[in-house]
């Protein structure tokens, strides 16, 4: 009987966890999807008001401090989550001593910047283009870093709604900076975009910092900063390899065509990642839970999410197979329509990102940042490798094959240690079965009633 009992206990628990986390999901995919709405009429504004060499060279100068900061933050800010995940100290003291890392890191690739924007590489068409923007992209770099790591002590502290509502701003603000400055004021287009994009940029980050209630506290303890340089640095290549594999091809194609194609490209890459609005909308929920919770209570979930993930990324691409050549031409006008071929060519790679985004976050819940990097580092350097070989080519349709396949190494790697780790067959999670579209019906049919 109270074996009975006991398992009755064990079933509900696992129950009512999934019911949670189908409902989190809901709520951040809602959120994502009003996102997208928002990013789409951005996008559309900005090519139809760019054209495609601007937009290319935009998309340049928004991308730099983005892999300036990811390659020098060493793992700070999955470091602080794993540390508030864990509960090692109190929350206050956690971003008391982040904040003095950050502060030091920021000064460093401040400075950095300066000597990366001047390499006459980075650049085919108009080198001094993006040093005339220099001052936006150093200053980028500790804005991003503070966005990024608040942002993830908030994703442990499961304030999903204030997540949601970063996010919404996140994609508003820039649209509505453009339109006054662009409309309101007579701006240049392009300046435009950068300083809707900046001040965007710093008012997130700003009001990411103050909602933790800590106000902006300064502490150096020994153990706990060699703590977060501990776990940090082994998280750290995982982190600078997945930004890199998500944007490294911007610069290579900047470097070796121009600015035109990067403009294709930069549509083609919104275009695809879009359908990462899913598993994006997934991160917020499962990243406490990846940290927090036991092999049983993963065991249980994630194999859920997998499914019912992959079930959705295959139907978004089908959609963008057969609808994306038309939607391009509606939104962002017919000088776009070359981006059409390069986005058909990553829509495999983005379902199978979509999978290691997730597998990742369970690693790193298991303590293996360092395996994730391994993993991650292989698929950056087939990554670079294909570029410099498709590219001349085959232009940026190349460019899209070398990010697919390098998105298929990572996810095959991550899925053979996932697997053995856990003992999942292919089966569990890759086929959707009938109870997963069960549960998310039901959850429709509760959220109706």
């Amino acid at each position: 009987m109270a074996g009975q009992l006991e398992q009755s206990g064990t079933e509900q628990k696992q129950t009512t966890q999934q019911e949670r986390m189908v409902q989190q999901f809901g709520q951040s995919l809602a959120t994502k999807i009003l996102m997208i709405l928002i990013r789409l009429g951005r996008n559309a504004i900005l090519a139809r008001v760019l054209g495609p060499a601007d937009r290319g060279l935009f998309s340049l100068i928004s991308s730099i401090p983005e892999l300036i900061m990811v390659a020098g933050n060493a793992g700070l800010a999955n470091s602080a989550a794993y540390h508030t995940a864990k509960k090692t100290r109190p929350l206050h003291t956690i971003v008391a001593n982040v904040n003095v890392q950050i502060l030091l890191i920021s000064t460093l690739l401040f400075l950095l910047s300066f000597w990366v924007v001047e390499q006459h590489w980075l650049n085919k068409d108009y080198e001094e283009a993006v040093v005339h923007f220099r001052w936006f992209i150093a200053f980028a770099i500790p804005l991003m870093l503070f966005k990024i790591v608040n942002f993830n002590l908030l994703h442990v502290l499961q304030r999903i709604g204030t997540i949601n509502l970063f996010s919404l701003l996140e994609s508003t603000l820039p649209l509505i900076l453009f339109l006054i400055l662009w409309w309101g004021f007579d701006i240049d287009a392009l300046e435009a975009a950068v300083w809707s994009w900046f001040l965007g940029l710093a008012i997130i980050s700003v009001s990411a910092t103050s909602s933790l209630g800590c106000k902006f506290p300064i502490q150096i303890d020994r153990g706990l900063q060699k703590d977060l340089v501990g776990f940090g640095s082994r998280g750290y290549l995982d982190t600078m390899f997945q930004a890199l594999l998500l944007r490294i091809d911007f610069v290579i194609i900047s470097a070796l065509i121009d600015n035109e194609a990067l403009g294709y490209y930069a549509m083609a890459t919104a275009a695809a990642e879009l359908l990462l609005t899913i598993p994006n909308s997934l991160v917020a929920p499962l990243f406490s839970f990846m940290l927090k919770k036991n092999a049983n209570d993963k065991d249980t979930v994630t194999p859920i999410v997998l499914r019912l993930l992959l079930a959705t990324m295959v139907m978004g691409a089908i959609f963008f197979t057969l609808f994306g050549k038309v939607l391009i031409f509606v939104l962002f006008g017919s000088a776009f329509l070359p981006a059409y071929e390069p986005l058909l060519v990553l829509l495999p790679g983005v379902i199978f990102f979509s999978y290691y985004m997730v597998v990742r976050l369970d690693l790193l819940g298991n303590d293996m940042p360092g395996t994730v990097s391994i993993i991650s580092g292989i698929a950056v350097v087939v990554n670079v490798t294909l570029n410099f070989i498709l590219i001349p080519q085959f232009g940026v349709v190349g460019a899209a094959a070398a990010s697919s396949i390098a998105y298929f190494l990572a996810t095959l790697g991550v899925y053979r240690i996932h697997a053995k780790l856990h003992g999942f067959s292919p089966f569990q999670t890759l086929v959707v079965r009938r109870s997963d579209i069960a549960l998310v019906i039901n959850y429709i049919k509760e959220k109706r009633a």
